[in-house]
Order: structure tokens, then C-alpha cells, then sequence
């Protein structure tokens, strides 16, 4: 920490000068370490190289000794050896460790690896006659000299580093001075400058480097200086264009240019503090476009984009000047009349503005068809606080969606008491699904050619703790508008997957039919969750019957296409449920990969005694007959009914004729009793 406050405050010439000490001084240490190890390394490899040679020579003259075993001859070999001044010492050590022959003192040689000791070498050479070893001689040699040599090595290296280093070190100074000598001058210049505020003053530093180009820049800095003071009122006025730009951007959508969420609330605190006067009614009008999603995930969000800017021009263009409207979020708007007459103008302008979104849109070179479902709520008729009013009109939306969308609703008391029992309902179902109150019950279908139960549809039933029984009509609404049924719908085929397995090992061949929801048709991993499920339960793929309405198939035709002829290529029967009810074409029905039509029980019920519904089922069964189709009759409850459909050559009824939804045990009572596996069909 000192070092580092020491170095701050010192001039550049001397940090710079103290930096190049320390590191001249640091490179000085490293390079003679190095050099000092490299030539260690290379002298002491050297000597150990000769001292081999030498005793390698030695070995061989006294290998017939030891051979012969002839000592003396040994020792005088030995002897040969004290004329060396390098030679400490020596001995022949036999096979068996035994000492053969020695010269010099006792211990001089050491019993171990070649190696270097302080002031000797030691090297032992085998002592060989051809392939078998006869001993070993070791010899010990004086290192004195080559420590000589190291020292004398180094000395020279040193020398000639320390002065490469001196000289550097002067090269470096000289260089050095060439930028703190010019630095330290356009410091000083800057000093005065400031201080004495002449603007006059200019670096005279020439050059290309940074240096000069410092200069430079100093020089245009005085330049501007002046120009920019004059400059500043022009700055001030584009800082405020920017304020009130990014206000702008605060306060208004990015996609669409209308205002938004924040500027709405911004502006209902003026209408609480009076700054608009009250007088007359208000009505707030919230609007939700109907299976916008399906655009968004069909086409793209630049799309969807697209459409929500069409729409917004298209809601701003039927309103008056002084009404606001406003993208509140995803695909809704609020739209604030202020001076409304009374409900009934309201309820016009919101039917203009239906009518108006309805009407197909070109957006490049795609056309949409957007419908949209709105809620009004008045001011101050049916809330006294703004809040309020905001929340009764998104509660009449909901009410205009579940009224069947594009439609308008006008709030009324039963519509808060039914949005607050639905959100009880909601908070209730998802407790429901984990606490069993859920349960499926099975309505048997017949083979009307032989009364035999062919088959099963699971239907869901809900059992609430406190409300009892909770018609699927109420809940499923819910379920899907809060995004349940995915989990629910899984929840019913993995159920009732299973329970036809039973059945079936049981009862012989019978196929469970299920209904899909929208919301699970447009999950793209439907296929793969559907077959994962069936896998698991054991199911035959074409024991699987899944149903789905004309509307949803309708909704958008070319994935349901693809996600129905994936479900076929995976084994899966497909049926359409409440067939005739929708606005399916038929130049998109010959091409679904459908095995069944179910007729819808509207026209079933008055078969006998309507002549216009009798030729509507005729028409159905010729035409699914064409198209190799299956036909179910929904709701079927009397004899006569049942007799009919199958003289016109309808395959399979259900309906409380034969049946009403049975619980499981129920079930399993009418598939054991024999007499009711054949049921009565007139």
C-alpha cells in the first residue's frame, strides 16, 4: 500500500525512471540465474561424461583380473590410476559385494549411484565378460576445476550482462526523455492555461505520436472552447426535445403509438383531482381481441405486431376527438368516452367498434380475421371511484367471452357476483386437483347393428366438498381460461388410458374415447404428451379414440392439419365431435385424417318428428360414408331414435337411451352382467 501511494505521487519522469530500474534489475537476476544453472548443467554433464570414459577404459583393462581372480594385477591397475591428480579414489567391487581392489583412503568411495557431491563425482562401470558381470569399479574424481571453470564462466557472463544492462538502462533514459521532456512541457502549459485563463497560449509539440497528437487535440480544445459556450443554448433546447421525447416514450406504446398503461393511470389521477369536469356520464369501454395467441404463434409476433397497429388505427379512427384510447397490455384496449349520453350511446359506439375490428385486415400480403369482446362500464351510474370502474368493465369482458366472444357486455351486479364466484371457482379447481375431488365417469357406446358396448367416452365430473355436483360447463370455461386443462387433460388420459387396459384384459376389445380442449390442440407437444401416456399405460395406439370439435380444428386450419395427420401417423383414432353445430368446409374436411363423425345431439333429438333434421343426419352418415368415415349419434333416448340411425346406416349410438355416464364400479356391473352386453336397442 505505501509502495503504491509512493508511486502515485511521483512525476512521470520519475516513475518512469524507477519503473525501468526495477525492471532492468529484475531481468539482471533472472538472466543470471539462468545462466548460472545452464552452465552448471553443461559442466557437470561434461565431467561426468569424461569421468565415464575414463572408467569405462579402467574397466576393461581390469576385467581379465577379476576374471582370473588375480589380485595384485588388479591392485596395480588400480595403482595406474594414482598419476591422475583428478582421481581421489577407487575400488573393484566383485559380483557378491566383496571388495576385490582399492586405492586411496578407506571410505573414499561411496557403494552408491553416479552422482555429485560437494568437491567429487562418483561413477560406477560394470565390469563385463560378454554378457555376464563380473563387478563393478567405482571411481571418485576431483571436481575442484571444474568449479573453476563455472566461476570463470559466470564471472564473464556477468560482466557482460551487468554492462548490457547499464547500457540499456542509458538507451532507455535517453529514450525516455524524448516523451516526459514534452509531457512535462504541455503540463505546464496546461497549468497556466487554466490558471491564467489566456487561451492565446498553444502546444508547439511537434510529431506523429501520441505526443504530438496530444498536442494536437490540447490546441483544438482551446479552439472549441469558446465555440462551444456558444453552442450551449443549442444544447439546452435539444436536451429538452429529448426530455419530452423520452416522456413521450413513457407514456405511449412502442408498437402501436397509442398511449398506455402508465399515461392511463396518469391520466384518471386528473380526472380524481378534478382537473376535468364531471359533468355528464363516462363510460369506459375494455376490449380484448378474441384467439389473438393463435396469430402470435401461427405467423410470428412481427405479425401480430402488425395486427394490434391495424386494430389500434382502426378503434382510434371510430372515436370522437376528446376520447382516449389506450393499449393497456398484450392484446387489449381501453377506451374512456367522456359526455356520453347514456348506455345506450355507449353500447353504439362499441358495436361500431366491433363491427369495425371484425373486417378482415391486410397486413402485407396475409389477411386476418380478428374479432374482439368488450365490456362497458358507467361512470359515475356503476362505480364511484375510477378503479372500480376499470375493474367492472374488465368483468364484463370476461362475461362477453364466456357469452361466446365477439360480443359486447354491459356491467350489471350478476356480472361482479359471477367473476367473483369464478374466481372462487378457480382457486377451488386447483385445490380440487390435488385433493381427488376429481373423478371420471364413463358413458358406454354402442354398436347399433348388434347392441354391443363397442367402446367408452371419459367424461369428467367434479364433486365439490361444499358446492356438490359442478357441471363440466361451469369449470372446464374456467380451466381452460386459467391454464389447467393442459395438466387436467393429462390428467384424464392418463386416467382413463389405464382404466381401459383393465377393461380390456377383462371385457374383451373396447376403445376409450377422450375430448380434447383448444388450448391442449394448440400445444405443439400434444402428439408426443398423448403417445408418451398411452406408452405408459399399456394402451393400444388404435384403442385411443381423441375427439375434438369442428371449431377448434377450424381456428387454424393448416396446424391442425398437421398436428391431426401427426396424431394418425402415431395410431390414434380422431373424431369430430358435435359435428353440424361449426362452419367446417368440406374441401378441409375430405383432407383431416378423421375415422369418425359424431352427430350432434341437436339433431338427433327431434329426428322422428323433424323432417329437416332427419335429412340432416341422412346427409351426414352419406358423406361420411364417402369419406370412409364412421358415424357416432349423440344424445340418443329412445327406442324409435336408436331404430332409425341404424336403418339409415349409422354404425354407433350413445345417449341415456343406452346409457347415462357411469361411475367405474358401474361400469364393471353392466360389462359382467351378460344380458347387458347386448343392449336393448328398441
Amino acid at each position: 500500500m505505501a509502495v503504491s501511494k509512493f508511486l502515485r505521487d511521483l512525476p512521470i519522469n520519475k516513475k518512469l525512471w524507477f519503473i525501468n530500474i526495477v525492471t532492468l534489475a529484475l531481468a539482471g537476476v533472472v538472466a543470471a540465474v539462468l545462466q548460472f544453472v545452464l552452465i552448471w548443467d553443461i559442466e557437470l554433464e561434461s565431467a561426468r561424461a569424461n569421468a565415464l570414459v575414463q572408467a569405462g577404459i579402467v574397466a576393461d583393462n581390469a576385467a581379465p583380473a577379476v576374471q582370473f581372480l588375480d589380485q595384485s594385477n588388479a591392485q596395480e591397475i588400480l595403482e595406474g590410476l594414482r598419476r591422475d591428480p583428478q582421481v581421489l579414489g577407487a575400488r573393484i567391487l566383485l559380483a557378491d559385494g566383496s571388495l576385490f581392489a582399492e586405492i586411496g583412503s578407506k571410505g573414499m568411495v561411496e557403494a552408491a549411484d553416479d552422482r555429485t557431491r560437494l568437491g567429487s563425482l562418483v561413477v560406477r562401470t560394470p565390469l563385463q565378460d560378454g554378457a555376464q558381470t563380473l563387478g563393478t569399479l567405482e571411481l571418485r574424481l576431483e571436481t575442484s576445476n571444474v568449479f573453476r571453470r563455472i566461476l570463470s564462466y559466470l564471472s564473464a557472463v556477468g560482466a557482460a550482462t551487468l554492462a548490457a544492462l547499464v547500457l540499456g538502462g542509458l538507451v532507455i533514459y535517453r529514450l525516455q526523455r524524448t516523451i516526459t521532456v514534452p509531457l512535462s512541457e504541455l503540463t505546464q502549459l496546461m497549468r497556466e492555461v487554466s490558471s491564467g485563463g489566456d487561451l492565446s497560449r498553444r502546444s508547439s509539440i511537434a510529431g506523429r505520436d501520441e505526443l504530438g497528437e496530444l498536442s494536437c487535440s490540447f490546441n483544438r480544445m482551446i479552439e472549441q472552447i469558446e465555440a462551444r459556450s456558444l453552442m450551449l443554448s443549442h444544447e439546452l433546447s435539444e436536451r429538452q426535445r429529448a426530455e419530452r421525447q423520452l416522456e413521450h416514450l413513457a407514456h405511449h406504446d412502442p408498437v402501436t403509438g397509442l398511449p398506455n398503461r402508465h399515461f392511463f393511470g396518469k391520466h384518471l389521477s386528473q380526472l380524481r383531482r378534478g382537473r376535468i369536469a364531471d359533468d355528464g356520464l363516462m363510460a369506459l369501454l375494455f376490449i380484448d381481441l378474441d384467439n389473438f395467441k393463435f396469430i402470435n404463434d401461427t405467423f410470428g409476433h412481427d405479425s401480430g405486431d402488425q395486427v394490434l397497429v391495424a386494430v389500434g388505427e382502426r378503434i382510434s379512427g371510430l372515436l370522437r376527438g376528446n376520447d382516449l384510447v389506450v393499449r393497456f397490455g398484450g392484446d387489449e384496449f381501453v377506451v374512456l368516452l367522456e359526455h356520453v349520453v347514456d348506455e345506450v350511446r355507449a353500447l353504439r359506439i362499441a358495436s361500431k367498434i366491433q363491427e369495425g375490428v371484425v373486417k378482415p385486415l391486410q397486413v402485407g400480403s396475409q389477411e386476418y380475421r380478428v374479432s374482439c369482446s368488450i365490456g362497458i362500464s358507467m361512470y359515475p351510474d356503476h362505480a364511484a371511484s375510477f378503479d372500480e370502474l376499470l375493474q367492472r368493465a374488465d368483468a364484463a369482458m370476461y362475461a362477453a367471452k364466456q357469452s361466446g366472444k365477439n360480443c359486447v357486455e354491459l356491467w350489471r351486479p350478476a356480472i361482479s357476483e359471477s367473476s367473483s364466484t369464478r374466481f372462487l371457482l378457480e382457486s377451488d379447481l386447483r385445490q380440487a386437483m390435488s385433493a381427488g375431488q376429481l373423478s371420471l365417469y364413463y358413458q358406454p357406446i354402442i354398436d347399433l347393428s348388434s347392441g354391443r358396448v363397442a367402446g367408452m367416452e371419459a367424461l369428467l365430473r367434479w364433486q365439490h366438498p361444499t358446492r356438490g355436483f359442478v357441471a363440466p360447463a361451469e369449470f372446464i370455461p374456467i380451466a381452460e381460461e386459467a391454464g389447467l386443462i393442459i395438466e387436467l387433460g393429462e390428467w384424464v388420459m392418463r386416467t382413463a388410458f389405464s382404466q381401459a387396459v383393465i377393461w380390456n384384459r377383462r371385457h374383451g376389445r373396447l376403445f376409450m374415447a377422450v375430448n380434447v380442449s383448444g388450448r391442449q390442440f394448440r400445444d405443439r407437444e400434444f402428439a408426443d404428451k398423448v403417445e408418451s401416456i398411452v406408452r405408459s399405460c399399456g394402451l393400444a395406439p388404435e384403442l385411443v379414440e381423441l375427439e375434438v370439435t369442428e371449431s377448434i380444428v377450424m381456428e387454424n386450419t393448416a396446424e391442425a392439419i398437421r398436428l391431426l395427420q401427426d396424431l394418425a401417423s402415431r395410431g390414434f383414432s380422431l373424431s369430430m365431435d358435435d359435428f353440424g353445430t361449426g362452419y367446417s368446409s368440406l374441401s378441409y374436411l375430405k383432407r383431416f385424417p378423421l375415422r369418425k363423425l359424431k352427430i350432434d345431439r341437436s339433431f338427433v333429438s327431434d329426428l322422428i318428428i323433424n323432417r329437416e333434421d332427419m335429412a340432416i343426419v341422412k346427409t351426414i352418415i352419406g358423406l361420411a360414408g364417402m369419406l370412409s368415415m364412421k358415424v357416432v349419434a349423440e344424445g340418443v333416448e329412445t327406442p324409435a331414435q336408436a331404430r332409425s340411425l341404424r336403418d339409415q346406416g349409422c354404425e354407433y349410438g350413445q345417449g341415456y337411451h343406452f346409457s347415462k355416464p357411469l361411475s367405474v364400479p358401474a361400469v364393471e356391473a353392466l360389462l359382467n352382467e351378460e344380458q347387458s352386453t347386448y343392449l336393448p336397442l328398441f
